[in-house]
């Protein structure tokens, strides 16, 4: 190994991975690190194994609605058989991960860097320099002012768990706290969510959240929004007692685990970001449009960027994307200005594309709302869906469709159709008038409008 790189990329994730093999194809030396198993959250600890977790409950979801319809027989679902299944997809990933950097010839290191100054920093003892730096750490679960927050569990050790206990409580109505918990709903555990907004999934649609919480509450899910966790007590059986307030009113709450679902951080966490001379704000490491931070030859991408975009695992790619074209290309990018789909793994999912109600309303966006319920309609009677529904916004001048929001069995695919729609500027008329396959959830749309 050298001492001095090119490239030195803290991180490898999709972001950082992204980069490193970039670079390196272009014949540059460089170097990745990271302090934890290599590959990053989303294949390790977060969207694919909850994506495998959910597909494993959609499965059963289905099968328990149409149980004796042509359903026959006992069956439920096992979270000690579902666990291996998921690890056989997660296991695998930091080996695979790092072979393919060694292959390519990049130099890892495994350790907590810290700048020492803007060129050189340090892995737990061993100082390397870089000529250039790529930032792609990602994110941390946010620190929670609540007393005994110290009992509370993570996301990526709920994934580690060899059994699940009768009695969860989710502090925060996030994606982990709403994807778990219909998980574990499923799982007949006694569930609970509390949240301290008014509204759960925040930049979701408020009208199609609030439809989630009835819905969720349908399968067992004790939901409670402006409710603040103040402490959470351990009892000497291992238990815990977490005391919530709603207005003026306080009361406890028994649990077996409490599982922080309230958010994440941009994970900047032991970089000494002050000796690289880093402008850092609350929402992570100034960027501009290029991902160039204040210090020139400094980069940063993916969640611990502070680039106003969601975020999301494709949103990282692309971001690396942009910062290669700058890094090597040495190309000036204009502002990302693209549609952002994103969904919640919840069944019925929930998606959303494009503009909210409130966000068009913020905005002052002239906007036309068409929601309906369309549980009735063949797709999902077909079924038994426990509910289904469609909102769409579109400019009243010009009909073309600025946003569009589910919450159905087959959410995930009809957003990506609507963000096609967005992004062409196409009108509720020119969507209605293709000829879709039949009878498909597609095959609904022109009924949407």
């Amino acid at each position: 190994m050298t001492n001095t790189y090119d490239l030195i990329v803290i991180g490898t994730g999709v972001a950082g991975g992204t980069v490193a093999q970039e670079a390196r194809k272009k014949g540059w030396q460089v170097a990745v690190i990271d302090q934890n198993p290599y590959g990053g959250t989303c294949p390790q600890r977060g969207c694919d194994p909850k994506r495998v977790l959910a597909g494993i409950t959609e499965i059963y979801d289905n099968a328990n609605r149409l149980k004796n319809e042509g359903v026959n027989g006992d069956f439920y679902l096992e979270w000690e058989d579902m666990k291996p299944f998921m690890e056989t997809f997660t296991t695998p990933v930091a080996e695979q991960v790092e072979e393919s950097f060694k292959k390519a010839g990049i130099d890892t290191y495994h350790g907590q860097a810290s700048f020492l100054d803007p060129h050189t920093i340090t892995i737990d003892g061993e100082t390397i320099n870089g000529h250039k730096f790529v930032i792609a750490t990602g994110a941390k679960p946010a620190p929670l002012p609540i007393d005994g927050a110290e009992h509370m569990m993570i996301s990526d050790d709920f994934f580690e768990l060899d059994i699940i206990p009768e009695r969860v409580v989710f502090i925060g109505g996030g994606y982990i706290s709403f994807e778990f918990a219909h998980l574990c709903a499923r799982l007949a555990k006694n569930v609970t969510i509390i949240h301290r907004g008014k509204h759960v999934l925040e930049s979701f649609d408020h009208e199609m959240t609030n439809k989630l919480i009835e819905l969720s509450k349908d399968v067992g899910i004790d939901i409670h929004v402006q409710t603040e966790a103040q402490s959470i007590t351990k009892t000497e059986r291992d238990e815990y007692i977490v005391t919530v307030k709603k207005f003026d009113h306080t009361h406890e709450i028994n649990a077996d685990l409490v599982v922080h679902g309230a958010g994440r951080i941009p994970n900047t966490e032991g970089l000494n970001t002050e000796a690289a001379d880093l402008d850092v704000s609350e929402k992570g490491i100034k960027v501009d449009h290029n991902f160039q931070t204040n210090v020139p030859h400094i980069y940063a991408a993916g969640d611990v960027a502070d680039s106003g975009l969601p975020l999301l695992t494709p949103v990282a790619g692309t971001e690396a994307n942009r910062l290669l074209s700058h890094l090597i290309d040495h190309k000036n990018n204009e502002s990302l200005q693209t549609t952002i789909p994103s969904v919640v793994f919840t069944y019925p999912k929930l998606a959303k594309v494009g503009l909210t109600q409130q966000e068009a309303r913020e905005q002052n966006i002239p906007y036309e709302v068409q929601s309906k319920t369309i549980t009735s309609f063949f797709s999902y009677k077909r079924t038994k869906s426990r509910g289904a529904y469609v909102k769409i916004l579109k400019n009243p001048l010009t009909d073309e469709i600025i946003g569009a929001h589910f919450l159905t069995d087959t959410a995930d695919h009809l957003v990506n159709l609507f963000l096609v729609a967005i992004e062409k500027n196409m009108t509720d008329q020119e969507l209605s008038s293709l000829l879709w396959a039949y009878p498909t959830e597609e095959s609904d749309i022109p009924s949407f409008f």
